[in-house]
């Protein structure tokens, strides 16, 4: 009888410790800044493999760190809903928690994430009712939310002029000032990246940033750099493109002005698409998706690189 417990026991403590491993296999332990990887140079690298690189249908992007490096958010598409939502993850005690849908998602779609340098803002957009409306908006709108006691604000959506703002992707550097991708009346393609000036706590009317910019050809995702110094957009299908989306850069003259867009190179830009750029409110790194489409399955992978690489892009006459 004694040994026949004895059997069981070991057989249950035997499961218990598969449960708990599967557990933990889910979501490792990880310890340090950046969930413990080590920072890159000026070559990419994967961002925590197996974590941030999945399998379509599902994916991750717009992995954005908290300025002091405590909180990362990131997109999840869940294929069982077949909807985008934003994720979160804290460092508490050195240890990342597992991640968590943040307070503010809603049940349409919800992705394409900034935070502000300060902290205490987070910009993304979504398709969901705008105030007064009742059904899901036709074309995504630019919503914030600012940090509360409790954790995060009910979502708003940003205005100007009186009108709220029908853009993506929005991007967000110190002052303030938010770029992202518009489509307006001045559009020169099916999309141009605009930025919008904040003064006095107000947005201001979308302005194109112009032809060296916005091009016959789709501009997409954007990202600010946060001193204002540079751009990084995705652009589709242009003639110079190694895939059909490659990253491309431009840098802000003196004149207020933008230089030309330049194809960040083969380093970057390697297989089929490169898109969803963020740059850390540090400036130090940028974060990008690259998806491969060589395999049964396109494998979506969140890269990472260090902006010193930018440095050799930069055109001779501003140097």
């Amino acid at each position: 009888m004694k040994k026949l417990t004895g059997i069981v026991f070991g057989l249950l403590l035997a499961q218990f410790f598969l449960v708990c491993q599967s557990r933990s296999n889910d979501w490792p332990v990880f310890k340090g800044a950046y969930l413990g990887q080590e920072p890159p140079g000026l070559k990419p690298k994967v961002f925590v493999p197996h974590i941030f690189s999945r399998k379509k249908p599902e994916w991750v992007c717009d992995c954005v760190f908290s300025p002091c490096g405590n909180e990362l958010y990131f997109t999840f598409f869940d294929d069982e809903k077949n909807l985008c939502k934003i994720m979160a993850t804290k460092r508490v005690n050195n240890i990342w928690t597992k991640p968590e849908a943040v307070s503010f998602n809603s049940p349409n779609n919800n992705l394409n994430l900034c935070i502000s340098t300060d902290g205490f803002r987070i910009f993304f957009k979504s398709w969901r009712p705008l105030p007064g409306h009742s059904t899901p908006e036709k074309h995504s709108f630019i919503w914030f939310v600012h940090r509360i006691k409790e954790g995060w604000s009910n979502p708003q959506p940003v205005e100007y002029d009186n009108e709220f703002l029908p853009a993506g992707h929005p991007s967000i550097c110190h002052n303030g000032n938010l770029y992202f991708r518009y489509r307006g009346k001045d559009n020169t393609g099916n999309a141009d990246t605009h930025y919008s000036r904040f003064i006095n706590g107000s947005y201001t009317t979308p302005v194109n940033l112009g032809r060296n910019m916005n091009t016959d050809y789709i501009e997409g995702d954007v990202s600010i750099a946060p001193d204002e110094s540079y751009l990084v957009v995705a652009c589709w299908n242009r003639p110079d493109n190694n895939g059909e989306c490659d990253l491309y850069v431009s840098f802000h003259k003196q004149d207020g002005s933008w230089t030309a867009l330049k194809n960040m190179g083969k380093s970057i830009n390697k297989v089929l698409i490169e898109n969803n750029p963020t740059i850390t409110p540090d400036g130090k790194y940028l974060f990008y998706m690259s998806v491969d489409g060589t395999g049964e399955a396109p494998t979506c992978s969140t890269y990472w690189v260090s902006t010193r690489m930018i440095k050799d892009l930069i055109p001779e006459n501003l140097r």
